[in-house]
């Protein structure tokens, strides 16, 4: 069995689709040959913690070490403290703030406590690899220094993209050269990197002038264990009604506005359609929303049941008739922005998609049981909500693709992340000889 150390700042007790990523990589690879020993900050202040993530992460045989991270949000909250979601004018505010004072990012501050500690854990035991999945970027910037002090080979995962991120836009031209030079030396010192779709992958690439960089699509997924447990549900489900669910937060480019008020204008042209529909929200709804749902008239239509633990929000998804997603970024961005999207393919329930023209709807075509239109036409938009709700009347939906939903199998795709972890080994020892 070989040894990983996977550097990471979102763990559990954390909450969020950021955290799942590295955990379910951590629960499968034991499986596939390699240990993984975690390497993550105390809680300190977050917006959401979830205790079911908590306990599936318990239940593993997993060594983990955690530090005394010197960040705003350790500094603020202490011990794990929950903020919920800053949403809105306040959200943008404190972003630009925080890049202004911080860099590369606002999690800076557990770099040094982190380097220290994983010097200590590799001088301690055997450490074959060393894995950092980010954002933060300050996570690269450990796998870094730890490959310097140790030369030890190191995997960079990118969950997003740094240089060219497009929350990023409005730039100065002196941070953005910074973050290109920074993101230079740690790709050009990387053993391999992990994008999560063709289009990152070929963004980390350009990035590089120095050498090419060995770099492995690996997407988002689903862990099938997740869907054993539908007894956990608390969706009330309205009996002789489509009941559609939104999973998930919604932030600033993404808004449901679009989809509201194309439920608001069905409704009033056909007052059949809202007695056989029922529309529900979990993750939680800002005070915005709920106002522009109370001024739709649609409160009778909708339930909102905040921020749910993982385990009971997977349930939920089984329970509904209809998912659905937005993705209203920029339509030149050609990524999937959204890892629910693979979740809710792994139900194999019907999926509505309000995105650009792009991978999103690409595979939305290929599930064979998803739908698109695009997030900004309010008239497509209640055309395929209309197709959609026929289909459901007439119970013809079609079934979902077996082989696309297996594609995005956790397991499966964490037995890759394994087979590129072993070439690198392989390839430092070749090189060392």
């Amino acid at each position: 069995m070989k040894n990983v150390l996977f550097i990471v700042y979102y763990f559990p007790p954390m909450g969020g689709s950021g955290v799942q990523r590295s955990l379910k990589f951590a629960k499968y690879l034991k499986e596939f040959g390699w240990n993984p020993i975690i390497l993550c900050p105390e809680p300190g202040a977050y917006q959401f913690f979830d205790e079911s993530l908590e306990k599936e992460l318990n239940q593993l045989d997993i060594e983990i070490h955690r530090v005394k991270a010197n960040t705003p949000f350790h500094r603020f909250g202490g011990g794990k403290k929950s903020t919920g979601l800053v949403t809105g004018g306040l959200a943008k505010v404190l972003r630009k703030l925080s890049k202004r004072i911080y860099f590369p990012d606002n999690k800076k501050g557990w770099i040094e406590p982190s380097v220290n500690k994983g010097k200590e854990i590799i001088e301690s035991g055997s450490i074959d690899l060393i894995f950092s999945s980010a954002p933060p970027f300050s996570n690269h910037l450990i796998a870094q220094s730890l490959n310097k002090a140790t030369d030890i080979p190191y995997v960079l995962d990118y969950r997003d993209l740094f240089t060219g991120n497009h929350f990023d836009s409005g730039e100065s031209e002196n941070r953005v050269q910074k973050k290109q030079e920074m993101e230079k030396g740690w790709l050009n010192q990387s053993s391999g990197v992990i994008a999560l779709d063709d289009y990152a992958a070929e963004s980390i690439a350009k990035v590089s002038e120095q050498n090419p960089v060995n770099i492995k699509v690996i997407p988002h997924g689903f862990d099938p264990e997740d869907f054993l447990n539908k007894e956990l549900s608390n969706l009330k489900y309205k009996e002789g009604k489509m009941n559609w669910l939104y999973s998930g937060l919604f932030y600033e480019s993404n808004q449901p506005d679009v989809f509201l008020k194309a439920i608001y204008s069905l409704c009033d042209k056909n007052p059949d359609f809202k007695s056989k529909i029922h529309l529900h929200f979990q993750g939680g709804l800002d005070l915005r929303i709920k106002k522009l749902i109370k001024e739709l008239n649609l409160e009778e239509i909708v339930s909102d049941y905040g921020y749910l633990s993982h385990d009971v929000s997977v349930a939920n998804l089984l329970k509904a008739d209809i998912l659905w997603m937005i993705s209203n970024f920029s339509e030149n961005l050609q990524q999937i922005k959204t890892g629910k999207l693979f979740e809710y393919i792994g139900t194999k329930k019907p999926v509505l998609g309000l995105v650009h023209k792009g991978e999103s709807s690409r595979l939305l075509n290929e599930y064979k049981i998803g739908y698109h239109a695009p997030p900004i036409v309010i008239d497509t938009v209640i055309e395929k909500i209309e197709e959609i709700f026929l289909l459901w009347k007439q119970n013809k939906f079609p079934l979902a693709s077996s082989g696309l939903v297996q594609k995005y199998d956790r397991i499966k795709l964490t037995g890759e992340l394994s087979v590129f972890f072993n070439e690198i080994v392989k390839n430092h020892e070749y090189s060392k000889t």
